[in-house]
């Protein structure tokens, strides 16, 4: 509320936009232009924010990679065909398992899981799943 009274950020919610050190620096009243800094990462907040495509893959480096399949629009209501997100390479064939309760499964060796969503009480099934489909 402080730096908002002195008009040195705009909203109090605003500092959550800089980083530990320039929060260190604009304390000690060595921080040049923070309500231009925040200006720009809330800019780019929003630009994601409205992003429809996720990225299959994000690099320690921090380039997001796109390639891949992509859901088509073109299926026939009725088809045998589901449209998602990869969330990692290459592709898989296999008998589907739908399992709503991961310790009550009977998952045999190479069998599509198909889930709801996963949490670690999941992960003794993915040794033996072939692949993973979640909501």
């Amino acid at each position: 509320a402080k730096l908002v009274e002195m008009d040195i950020i705009d909203h109090e919610r605003d500092i959550f936009y800089l980083r530990m050190d320039e929060m260190v620096c604009l304390a000690k009243g060595e921080l040049n232009d923070p309500k231009g800094i925040i200006g720009e990462r809330k800019a780019v907040m929003e630009s994601e924010s409205e992003r429809t495509h996720l990225p299959r893959a994000i690099a320690s480096n921090g380039y997001a990679y796109y390639g891949g399949s992509v859901a088509s629009n073109n299926t026939k209501e009725g088809s045998n065909v589901l449209c998602g997100e990869p969330v990692s390479p290459g592709t898989y064939e296999g008998r589907i398992r739908i399992i709503h309760d991961p310790s009550k499964a009977k998952l045999s060796q190479g069998e599509v899981l198909c889930c709801h969503g996963t949490d670690p009480s999941w992960t003794p099934l993915f040794l033996s799943a072939g692949a993973l489909v979640m909501e």
